[in-house]
């Protein structure tokens, strides 16, 4: 991917130009329509970077308007001194709409979302399938090879990690599982190490790095083709403890208001910034963002998978820090980028919420038509009749319903009892498939 354009200094600018920027700002305080134009669309509908705007053709200089779009931002603009770098963000009005609209719907359970709840045994299921999906993308973001479909399976059937690839999936799924238990603490050092050690357990080449700040500069963030494109280098490694402190002041501080989605973006943003560990840190600031989100109340968020879209479109996500950093330090890209992000996992929520409500009117005729199954056996029996070829063993459905094993065990052979799927032995273990002759 390529390095956008570093942001023209304005000290320069404002040399070059002096009276001609003058005369141009003037313009627009007096109502000039063209520039204003401008200004609206990538000042307020867009907020554009000037790696953009340099290619973009305008009715005048394009280093005149940069310079009139940083006047107009700078003293909107909230300052954040994370150590000695200061770092900026402009709540835009478009966010304040956004944040709106999800603080309607997500400090609330998932019963609220859309009219009619789904079934606890659905909602057990969505959460169990967004904390496997949100593990997976996570750690493919970092790396990991293992697909969709075998890191399901394995994380369902409950078994041990074949390779450093499944070890960090059930890694993060573990650690998102467990962010509810830690709501109640402030953020602290100590708590980021905890996260991050959970996250990289038995992952690391040497395990003391899971609970240590990386001790060199040798970190840096690369390409993952072409590793001698550099697209960050981190803070001096003596800066990691100073500026972990500011940043735990700055998610601890009650007296200013920083709205808390714009704060856990930001937490996000700024642990990938100092990079403090060896590795894993986007998987930890990944975490942080989640648990900064349950401890201020937006349950709803468990059900989303934020890296599953990061996941989709990589180089945005990179391009999303990339902007920050090359417009001294301004993180409003990287928040734009990110509530953008949160309105599509929503979207594709209350799209969920809406099949899971026509499957389990499926899942009842299912009830009404065979005597004697339960709810959650219809909705196990709709998965093998969508799967007619498919084998699935008692630890796997246990894991997809979240129901213990002698819950999952009495379920299936409850099925093959009434003759709807058939068993047979593998090893010391039952399969079950469908039973095709009950296709027409």
């Amino acid at each position: 991917m390529r390095i956008p354009e570093k942001s023209p200094d304005m000290y320069i600018l404002s040399e070059k130009y002096g009276q001609e920027f003058s005369n141009f700002f003037i313009a627009y305080i007096r109502g000039d329509e063209e520039i204003a134009k401008y200004v609206s669309e990538y000042n307020k509908f867009r907020y554009i970077h000037w790696d953009d705007l340099r290619r973009r053709d305008l009715p005048f200089q394009r280093e005149l308007f940069w310079m009139l779009l940083k006047t107009i931002r700078n003293p909107a603009s909230v300052k954040i001194n994370i150590g000695d770098e200061l770092f900026t963000f402009v709540a835009l009005e478009k966010f304040q709409w956004k944040l709106h609209q999800i603080d309607k719907e997500s400090p609330a359970p998932i019963d609220s979302l859309i009219g009619q709840t789904p079934s606890e045994s659905s909602k057990r299921q969505y959460l169990a399938n967004s904390i496997m999906e949100e593990a997976i993308a996570s750690s493919q973001l970092e790396g990991a090879a293992t697909t969709r479909q075998v890191a399901k399976k394995f994380l369902r059937e409950g078994k041990a990690p074949a390779d450093k690839s499944e070890r960090m999936i059930l890694n993060n799924y573990v650690t998102i599982e467990g962010l509810k238990e830690l709501r109640d603490f402030p953020l602290s050092i100590e708590l980021i190490v905890r996260i991050h050690q959970m996250i990289t357990w038995g992952t690391m080449e040497k395990s003391e790095d899971e609970i240590h700040f990386r001790s060199s500069n040798d970190v840096v963030v690369q390409d993952k083709v072409d590793p001698e494109k550099i697209y960050h280098v981190p803070p001096d490694f003596n800066k990691i403890p100073e500026m972990l402190e500011s940043l735990c002041q700055f998610a601890n501080d009650g007296d200013t208001f920083v709205h808390p989605i714009l704060k856990a973006i930001i937490l996000h943003f700024l642990i990938g910034y100092i990079h403090p560990f060896n590795d894993g840190n986007g998987r930890t600031a990944r975490a942080l963002f989640y648990w900064y989100l349950l401890k201020h109340g937006y349950v709803l968020f468990e059900y989303l998978s934020i890296s599953q879209i990061f996941v989709n479109a990589p180089a945005k996500y990179i391009k999303a820090y990339l902007y920050t950093e090359t417009d001294e330090n301004d993180m409003t890209y990287f928040i734009d980028y990110n509530i953008g992000i949160i309105n599509r996992a929503m979207d594709e929520l209350k799209r969920y919420i809406e099949s899971a409500k026509a499957e389990e009117r499926e899942a009842l005729v299912l009830v009404e038509k065979i005597p004697g199954i339960s709810f959650r056996q219809a909705e196990i029996l709709k998965d093998f009749i969508k799967h007619p070829d498919r084998f699935y063993s008692i630890s796997e459905i246990a894991g997809k319903y979240r129901v213990s094993l002698p819950t999952a065990r009495s379920d299936l052979f409850g099925l093959e009892e009434a003759g709807k799927i058939l068993k047979i032995r593998d090893g010391k273990k039952w399969i079950f498939y469908y039973d095709k002759s009950e296709i027409d």
